[in-house]
């Protein structure tokens, strides 16, 4: 595994997200029908209903980058054809450690 694979953009977004609706969904939870929560004219928890919604996102963003990097495995070279024809030629050659 190359080192750029360890770099997912998806993990401090996730993240990000994930925190941050935490706060404003408990926010939102904390004040209930407070009235800097409503949007006007409704009874619509805003901070509730957007925090959760942030949250959903960013646990989905890192789910999909977990998943992702267990996708991301070392293979041996032989599992592949172009694997096994470099393998051969380093034999030949001695360039086997």
């Amino acid at each position: 595994m190359s080192a750029a694979a360890g770099l997912d953009v998806r993990v401090p977004i996730g993240g990000l997200f994930t925190v941050l609706g935490l706060m404003l969904s408990g926010y939102g939870l904390v004040v209930g029908s407070g009235s800097a929560s409503l949007s006007a004219g409704s009874s619509t928890n805003v901070n509730l209903w957007w925090g959760l919604v942030m949250l959903v996102f960013g646990v989905l963003l890192l789910l999909g980058a977990g998943r992702a990097h267990r996708k991301l495995s070392v293979r041996r070279s032989t599992e592949t054809i172009e694997g096994e024809a470099t393998e051969m030629r380093e034999h030949q050659r001695g360039l086997e450690r």
